[in-house]
């Protein structure tokens, strides 16, 4: 009897072992690159602020993005784009963005906060962990070009929404300034070393197996990910990194290492708090808000004196 159940539980293990080894690490990556879409629970009105829903197509499947365009007291041209974190949406309520919107907007600019992809109310069903969002991103400042009459950018984003707006910002022409809350310095890399902290499985040997399923399956190249590179592009961008000290998910030294990497010629300042992954705001909203709005003015500004 005790032969009999022994040769059960090793046909079992070996039933069950591809699937640990080869499937679920699959599964994983398919869960990680759709999440549940978070619902928006507020709007600019809830502060006080006049905003009109817009949506344009993303430069990359075509997908439709809807966000919010909340115009400044007094016309301007200059204006700041959103971008929010991986699950999260547009308004952000975790973190109180509209909070800080509403302080942005006393200032006389223009908002326009929007969904990414797989996000709030704007189609898609993937999230590419900024493989896909760099080209909405990109979409949204080209919107507030051609279709708001805007000629300075400068984007505010968050985690995933902070090192997307590194590699649009450093590219684009019409961004003045990148505000980068808690960015991974390069996706490949970030993946490697911290994806068992979003997957819950240990690195070996799921992390490699996860990896290459979202290369294969969803075509996305964590490779062509990298804020740490695309910083070395941006010349006439002037940059404000934020990171806590104590982020568990990404290590504040990825905004060192894309500080280092940022061309001397580039105003580029990084500011190190106690806090943890994107807490800042809710730890020390004064000081906060302080070195946004100094960063902004500054920065257009500079660009108006220029031009």
């Amino acid at each position: 009897m005790k032969r009999h159940n022994i040769k059960k539980t090793v046909i079992w293990a070996l039933m069950f072992t591809p699937f640990v080894i080869f499937i679920l690490p699959i599964l994983v990556g398919l869960i990680l690159t759709h999440p549940k879409r978070r619902k928006t629970e507020e709007t600019p009105a809830d502060y006080g602020l006049a905003y009109d829903e817009v949506e344009f197509k993303s430069d990359f499947q075509a997908v439709t993005l809807r966000g919010w365009w909340i115009p400044s007291k007094i016309p301007t041209t200059n204006t700041v784009i959103t971008a929010h974190g991986y699950t999260d949406e547009r308004s952000q309520k975790t973190i109180q963005s509209l909070r800080l919107i509403q302080k942005l907007h006393d200032t006389n600019v223009n908002v326009l906060m929007f969904d990414f992809r797989n996000s709030g109310k704007s189609g898609g069903r993937s999230t590419g962990i900024g493989y896909y969002e760099q080209h909405d991103l990109s979409a949204a400042v080209d919107f507030v070009l051609k279709s708001k009459g805007q000629s300075s950018v400068i984007l505010l984003g968050w985690s995933m929404g902070a090192a997307t707006s590194l590699l649009v910002g450093s590219r684009h022409p019409f961004v003045k300034g990148v505000i980068a809350d808690s960015p991974f310095h390069d996706l490949q890399t970030y993946l490697e070393e911290n994806l068992n902290v979003w997957s819950k499985l240990p690195k070996k040997p799921f992390t490699p197996i996860i990896i290459q399923s979202m290369k294969h399956l969803l075509r996305i190249d964590p490779k062509t990910v990298s804020p740490i590179l695309e910083v070395q592009k941006g010349h006439n961008t002037s940059y404000l990194l934020i990171h806590g000290k104590n982020d568990e998910r990404v290590p504040f030294t990825s905004s060192q290492l894309i500080l280092a990497q940022i061309p001397k010629e580039s105003d580029k300042t990084i500011w190190l708090t106690d806090y943890g992954h994107i807490t800042s705001y809710q730890e020390e909203p004064i000081e906060y808000e302080q070195k946004i709005l100094e960063f902004i003015k500054n920065t257009f500004t500079s660009d108006e004196e220029e031009h």
